[in-house]
């Protein structure tokens, strides 16, 4: 027998040279979702299956861990392992991971969907995968006691192997793995205490490095199968446009041509070459249908969004008497920030490669962050049921909200369908960043009451603009209020006194999606440099107003101080270089960060970030410290020079040589400290990009005196 089951019953190092991740001397509730009636899996929600469900050892004693969540690119794949490796005692470099296919076991309670998203992918994961690698080390113990006649008490797992050490015999996994699965499974296995980790939050490289190195990693766009043709993608360029016609006969002249199917959006030519179907899709005539925002710019979409200010809104949070409190305050601070749409620009654009079986059985190859929405919109579109659709999920090319989508997955399956071949179909940059699917704009307005003393007694947040769950999941706006807009705000550990947060709903044309941190990215830039405005009001320290309002926490102001005493507040800088400071907690992780920035003749250089985080417990340090790199580059990039143009309907800048992210040369040193705080999980992919932009921000502010309280800061003139 080349490979068992074991079954139960029942239940790159980080790239910058700069770089530094320091240990320094939650687990926090997945948000609750209810279920789409489109998307809903037919499954119950998940809990935690069988130890099969998850693990398959082989006859060699190399194991394939199956993972509910998808890599692209945050090492959650490496720290699933590691979690597998410590409690099974199996070296880290036999264990092999793959995404597991759609089903009750890798469905998160908390909404019951299989996704990726909320950094939740090892927080969430990592006590029941502790449990599930115990209940399997445990098993394969029992069989070697029965086989060796010794009591289980005096065997341990070491590098893949059974060992009683008194009498000097061992057994492989693999050797036990039949005998291990007709065992019943311990319904409270013990874990190994801390004292016996050798991997557990020990740096590690992750295992995904070498092989897209070497070139070896497979993504959703290098699929190939045979008998496959080629799709590529033409949608509308207005926001929400629908097809209205097309000629075929406009690229008849083509060679390599081979069809052409209509799409709701647009068309998808399909040839026998991606370039074939690419030039095809650049020469086709195509005509839409008028939308009823074919006019809209930007400029009319905030001044959309800022006439909401002025109504009424819903109201989430109403700590006090507010309205006495303003009445009766020593000084009044107001102001209006605004961000714009954002793309997540991924480097790989949407794709998927799907084939429809003899049996009628469909395969799909994509990158993906939602298992179950892409099963649940190809099932919509061929009328196949949802357990005769396999989801193969690649690798990834960038992900950061935007594959929760499953457009290029619908697509695939209609030109499949429509030529009976295998086909990849690809979207073009123009389409992938046209499209919307963006973070929403939005605009807040922040008022704070101040005593005599300067001391903060009461905090109006109101919001306007799109909300996220608009299009992805319109069941959890009600009352016309989006949770996301009030992200980090609303929950926030600092104490204002009487306290109200509002959020007025203003719909625009692109499609408002979920984007790494979600609303605690405006959120967070919104807070964090209104509070070094009232600050400046109150003639305090920036630093020392987030003490006053986080006086009452230890945890939250040791990430404060933390960050301040290692980002060098109060001490001498290098002449023209300014700091800045913010702090923003999300998805059960608190994370404050400073910020060192030089203007020279109105452009910004950002020197260095210094990266408090206290995310309680972790698997892997070297993971935290690269994803607040990377946290941190994206947050800056998107608040210096990225930010969608709406013109006549549409995205005006729809490849990088007008939508510009930062350029590596313009990448800081980014220095990570990791606070070890005791407290349950936190995630770490998303919590270190929402302080980014107002740490830099409020550094600009201390070297030029301006103020940027619209993003992207390329659009304000810095000269002095």
């Amino acid at each position: 027998m080349n490979e068992m089951t074991l079954s139960r019953r029942g239940a790159l190092k980080a790239t910058a040279a700069a770089a530094a991740a320091l240990v320094l001397p939650v687990e926090a509730p997945a948000q609750q979702l209810p279920n789409d009636g489109l998307f809903a899996p037919a499954e119950p929600p998940a809990r935690i299956g069988a130890p099969k469900a998850y693990i398959r050892i082989a006859a060699d004693g190399r194991a394939t861990i199956f993972s509910p969540t998808s890599e692209t690119g945050q090492g959650t794949h490496t720290g699933h392992a590691m979690i597998f490796a410590e409690e099974l005692g199996l070296p880290l470099d036999r264990i092999t991971v793959e995404v597991g296919q759609p089903g009750p076991d890798f469905r998160r309670i908390q909404g019951n969907e299989m996704n990726s998203g909320g950094s939740l992918g090892t927080r969430y994961w990592y006590a029941p995968f502790r449990k599930v690698a115990a209940q399997a080390r445990e098993m394969l113990v029992a069989a070697a006691a029965q086989r060796l006649g010794v009591p289980a008490g005096e065997l341990r797992t070491a590098e893949g192997r059974v060992v009683h050490t008194a009498s000097n015999r061992s057994l492989g996994f693999g050797e036990l793995v039949e005998a291990a699965m007709a065992l019943p499974v311990p319904e409270n296995p013990t874990l190994k205490p801390e004292g016996e980790h050798r991997l557990l939050r020990q740096p590690t490289q992750r295992l995904d490095v070498p092989p897209k190195v070497r070139g070896a990693a497979k993504y959703g766009s290098d699929v190939t199968l045979p008998n496959m043709v080629y799709a590529v993608v033409k949608l509308s360029p207005v926001f929400r446009g629908e097809l209205d016609s097309f000629d075929k006969a406009s690229i008849a002249s083509i060679p390599g041509i081979i069809d052409v199917v209509p799409l709701p959006s647009g068309v998808a030519v399909v040839a026998n070459s991606t370039w074939a179907a690419m030039r095809g899709a650049k020469a086709i005539n195509v005509r839409f249908k008028p939308t009823p925002h074919d006019g809209m710019d930007s400029e009319t979409f905030s001044a959309r969004m800022r006439e909401g200010l002025g109504r009424p809104g819903h109201v989430n949070k109403n700590d006090g008497d507010i309205d006495a409190v303003f009445a009766s305050a020593a000084r009044v601070v107001e102001a209006t920030y605004e961000v714009p749409y954002l793309a997540h620009a991924c480097m790989e654009t949407d794709n998927c490669t799907a084939r429809i079986n003899a049996d009628g059985s469909v395969e799909l190859w994509l990158p993906t962050q939602h298992q179950d929405f892409v099963q649940g919109a190809v099932s919509r579109v061929l009328g196949v049921p949802r357990e005769r659709i396999t989801v193969n999920t690649t690798w990834a090319g960038g992900g950061f909200g935007r594959r929760y989508g499953w457009g290029a997955a619908e697509h695939a399956a209609a030109v499949a369908k429509a030529v009976g071949r295998p086909v990849k179909l690809i979207w073009t940059r123009e389409d992938d960043l046209g499209q919307g699917y963006y973070r929403p704009a939005q605009v807040a307005r922040m008022r704070a009451a101040l005593d005599a003393s300067g001391k903060v007694i009461g905090f109006h947040f109101k919001a306007s603009g799109p909300g996220t769950g608009t299009d992805l999941r319109p069941y959890t706006i009600r009352n016309d209020f989006d949770p996301t807009s009030v992200q980090s705000v609303a929950d926030t550990r600092y104490r204002f006194g009487a306290f109200r947060t509002e959020y007025v709903r203003v719909d625009g044309p692109p499609i408002p999606w979920i984007w790494r941190a979600v609303g605690s990215t405006q959120c967070g830039y919104f807070v964090e440099c209104f509070l070094d405005e009232v600050a400046q009001a109150a003639g305090k320290d920036p630093l020392a107003l987030r003490r006053e309002l986080l006086a009452h926490d230890a945890r939250a102001l040791n990430v404060v101080n933390t960050a301040a005493e290692k980002g060098g507040w109060g001490t001498p800088l290098a002449p023209g270089r300014h700091r800045g400071i913010a702090y923003v907690e999300s998805y059960g992780s608190l994370v404050a960060e400073v910020a060192e920035v030089s203007v020279t003749n109105g452009a910004v250089r950002v020197h260095k970030v210094t990266v408090a985080i206290d995310c309680g417990e972790f698997v892997n340090p070297e993971t935290i410290a690269q994803q607040a790199e990377g946290g941190v580059v994206m947050g800056l990039s998107a608040a210096l020079h990225e930010g969608i143009v709406m013109k006549n309907g549409r995205a005006e800048n729809t490849n990088f040589d007008s939508y510009t992210p930062m350029r590596i040369a313009e990448a800081p040193v980014v220095e990570t400290h990791i606070i070890r705080s005791g407290q349950t999980i936190g995630g770490v992919g998303e919590p270190p990009l929402p302080p980014a932009a107002p740490a830099m921000v409020n550094a600009i502010f201390a070297a030029t005196g301006k103020r940027v309280r619209t993003l992207p800061v390329d659009r304000t003139d810095l000269r002095t």
